[in-house]
């Protein structure tokens, strides 16, 4: 339970849904590396900017049904998931990802768990929940 708790709180980092035109924001890394990924997120976490690590991160944007559901979500990571959320990152920044045949995912093996980026189609890497 606890390692499925680390892995939902490390990948509770990107959603918001496009439809209400909440899209990854100009400012999130192009890079198509996942560990410089990794790297821009884990400094808007350890910043509190938990919008930017949404807002930008998030992969599964389409499951918010209003702003206010993606305003939930920032509040989780504020006042819920935030230090597990860091904790994670850091963790994962000292490993290198394995990346999948395909090139799709990045999986980054924790010491309770993984971790995964996913590659969307406009070729930035998200986390999902």
């Amino acid at each position: 339970m606890k390692k499925v708790l680390v892995h939902l709180m490390v990948s509770l980092v990107v959603v918001v849904s496009a439809s209400l035109g909440f899209g990854c924001s100009q400012s999130q890394s192009q890079s198509t590396s996942p560990t410089g990924t990794l790297s821009s997120m884990l400094e808007a976490a350890e910043d509190g900017d938990w919008e930017k690590y949404v807002d930008d991160y998030y992969g599964e944007q389409h499951k918010f049904k209003s702003s206010s559901d993606r305003d939930k979500l920032v509040s989780k990571f504020r006042e819920k998931w935030g230090i597990q959320v860091i904790a994670g990152l850091k963790e994962a920044s000292q490993v290198e990802p394995e990346l999948s045949e395909d090139g799709t995912q990045a999986v980054f093996q924790l010491s309770n768990g993984e971790f995964i980026l996913y590659k969307n189609e406009q070729g930035n890497w998200t986390f999902h929940l």
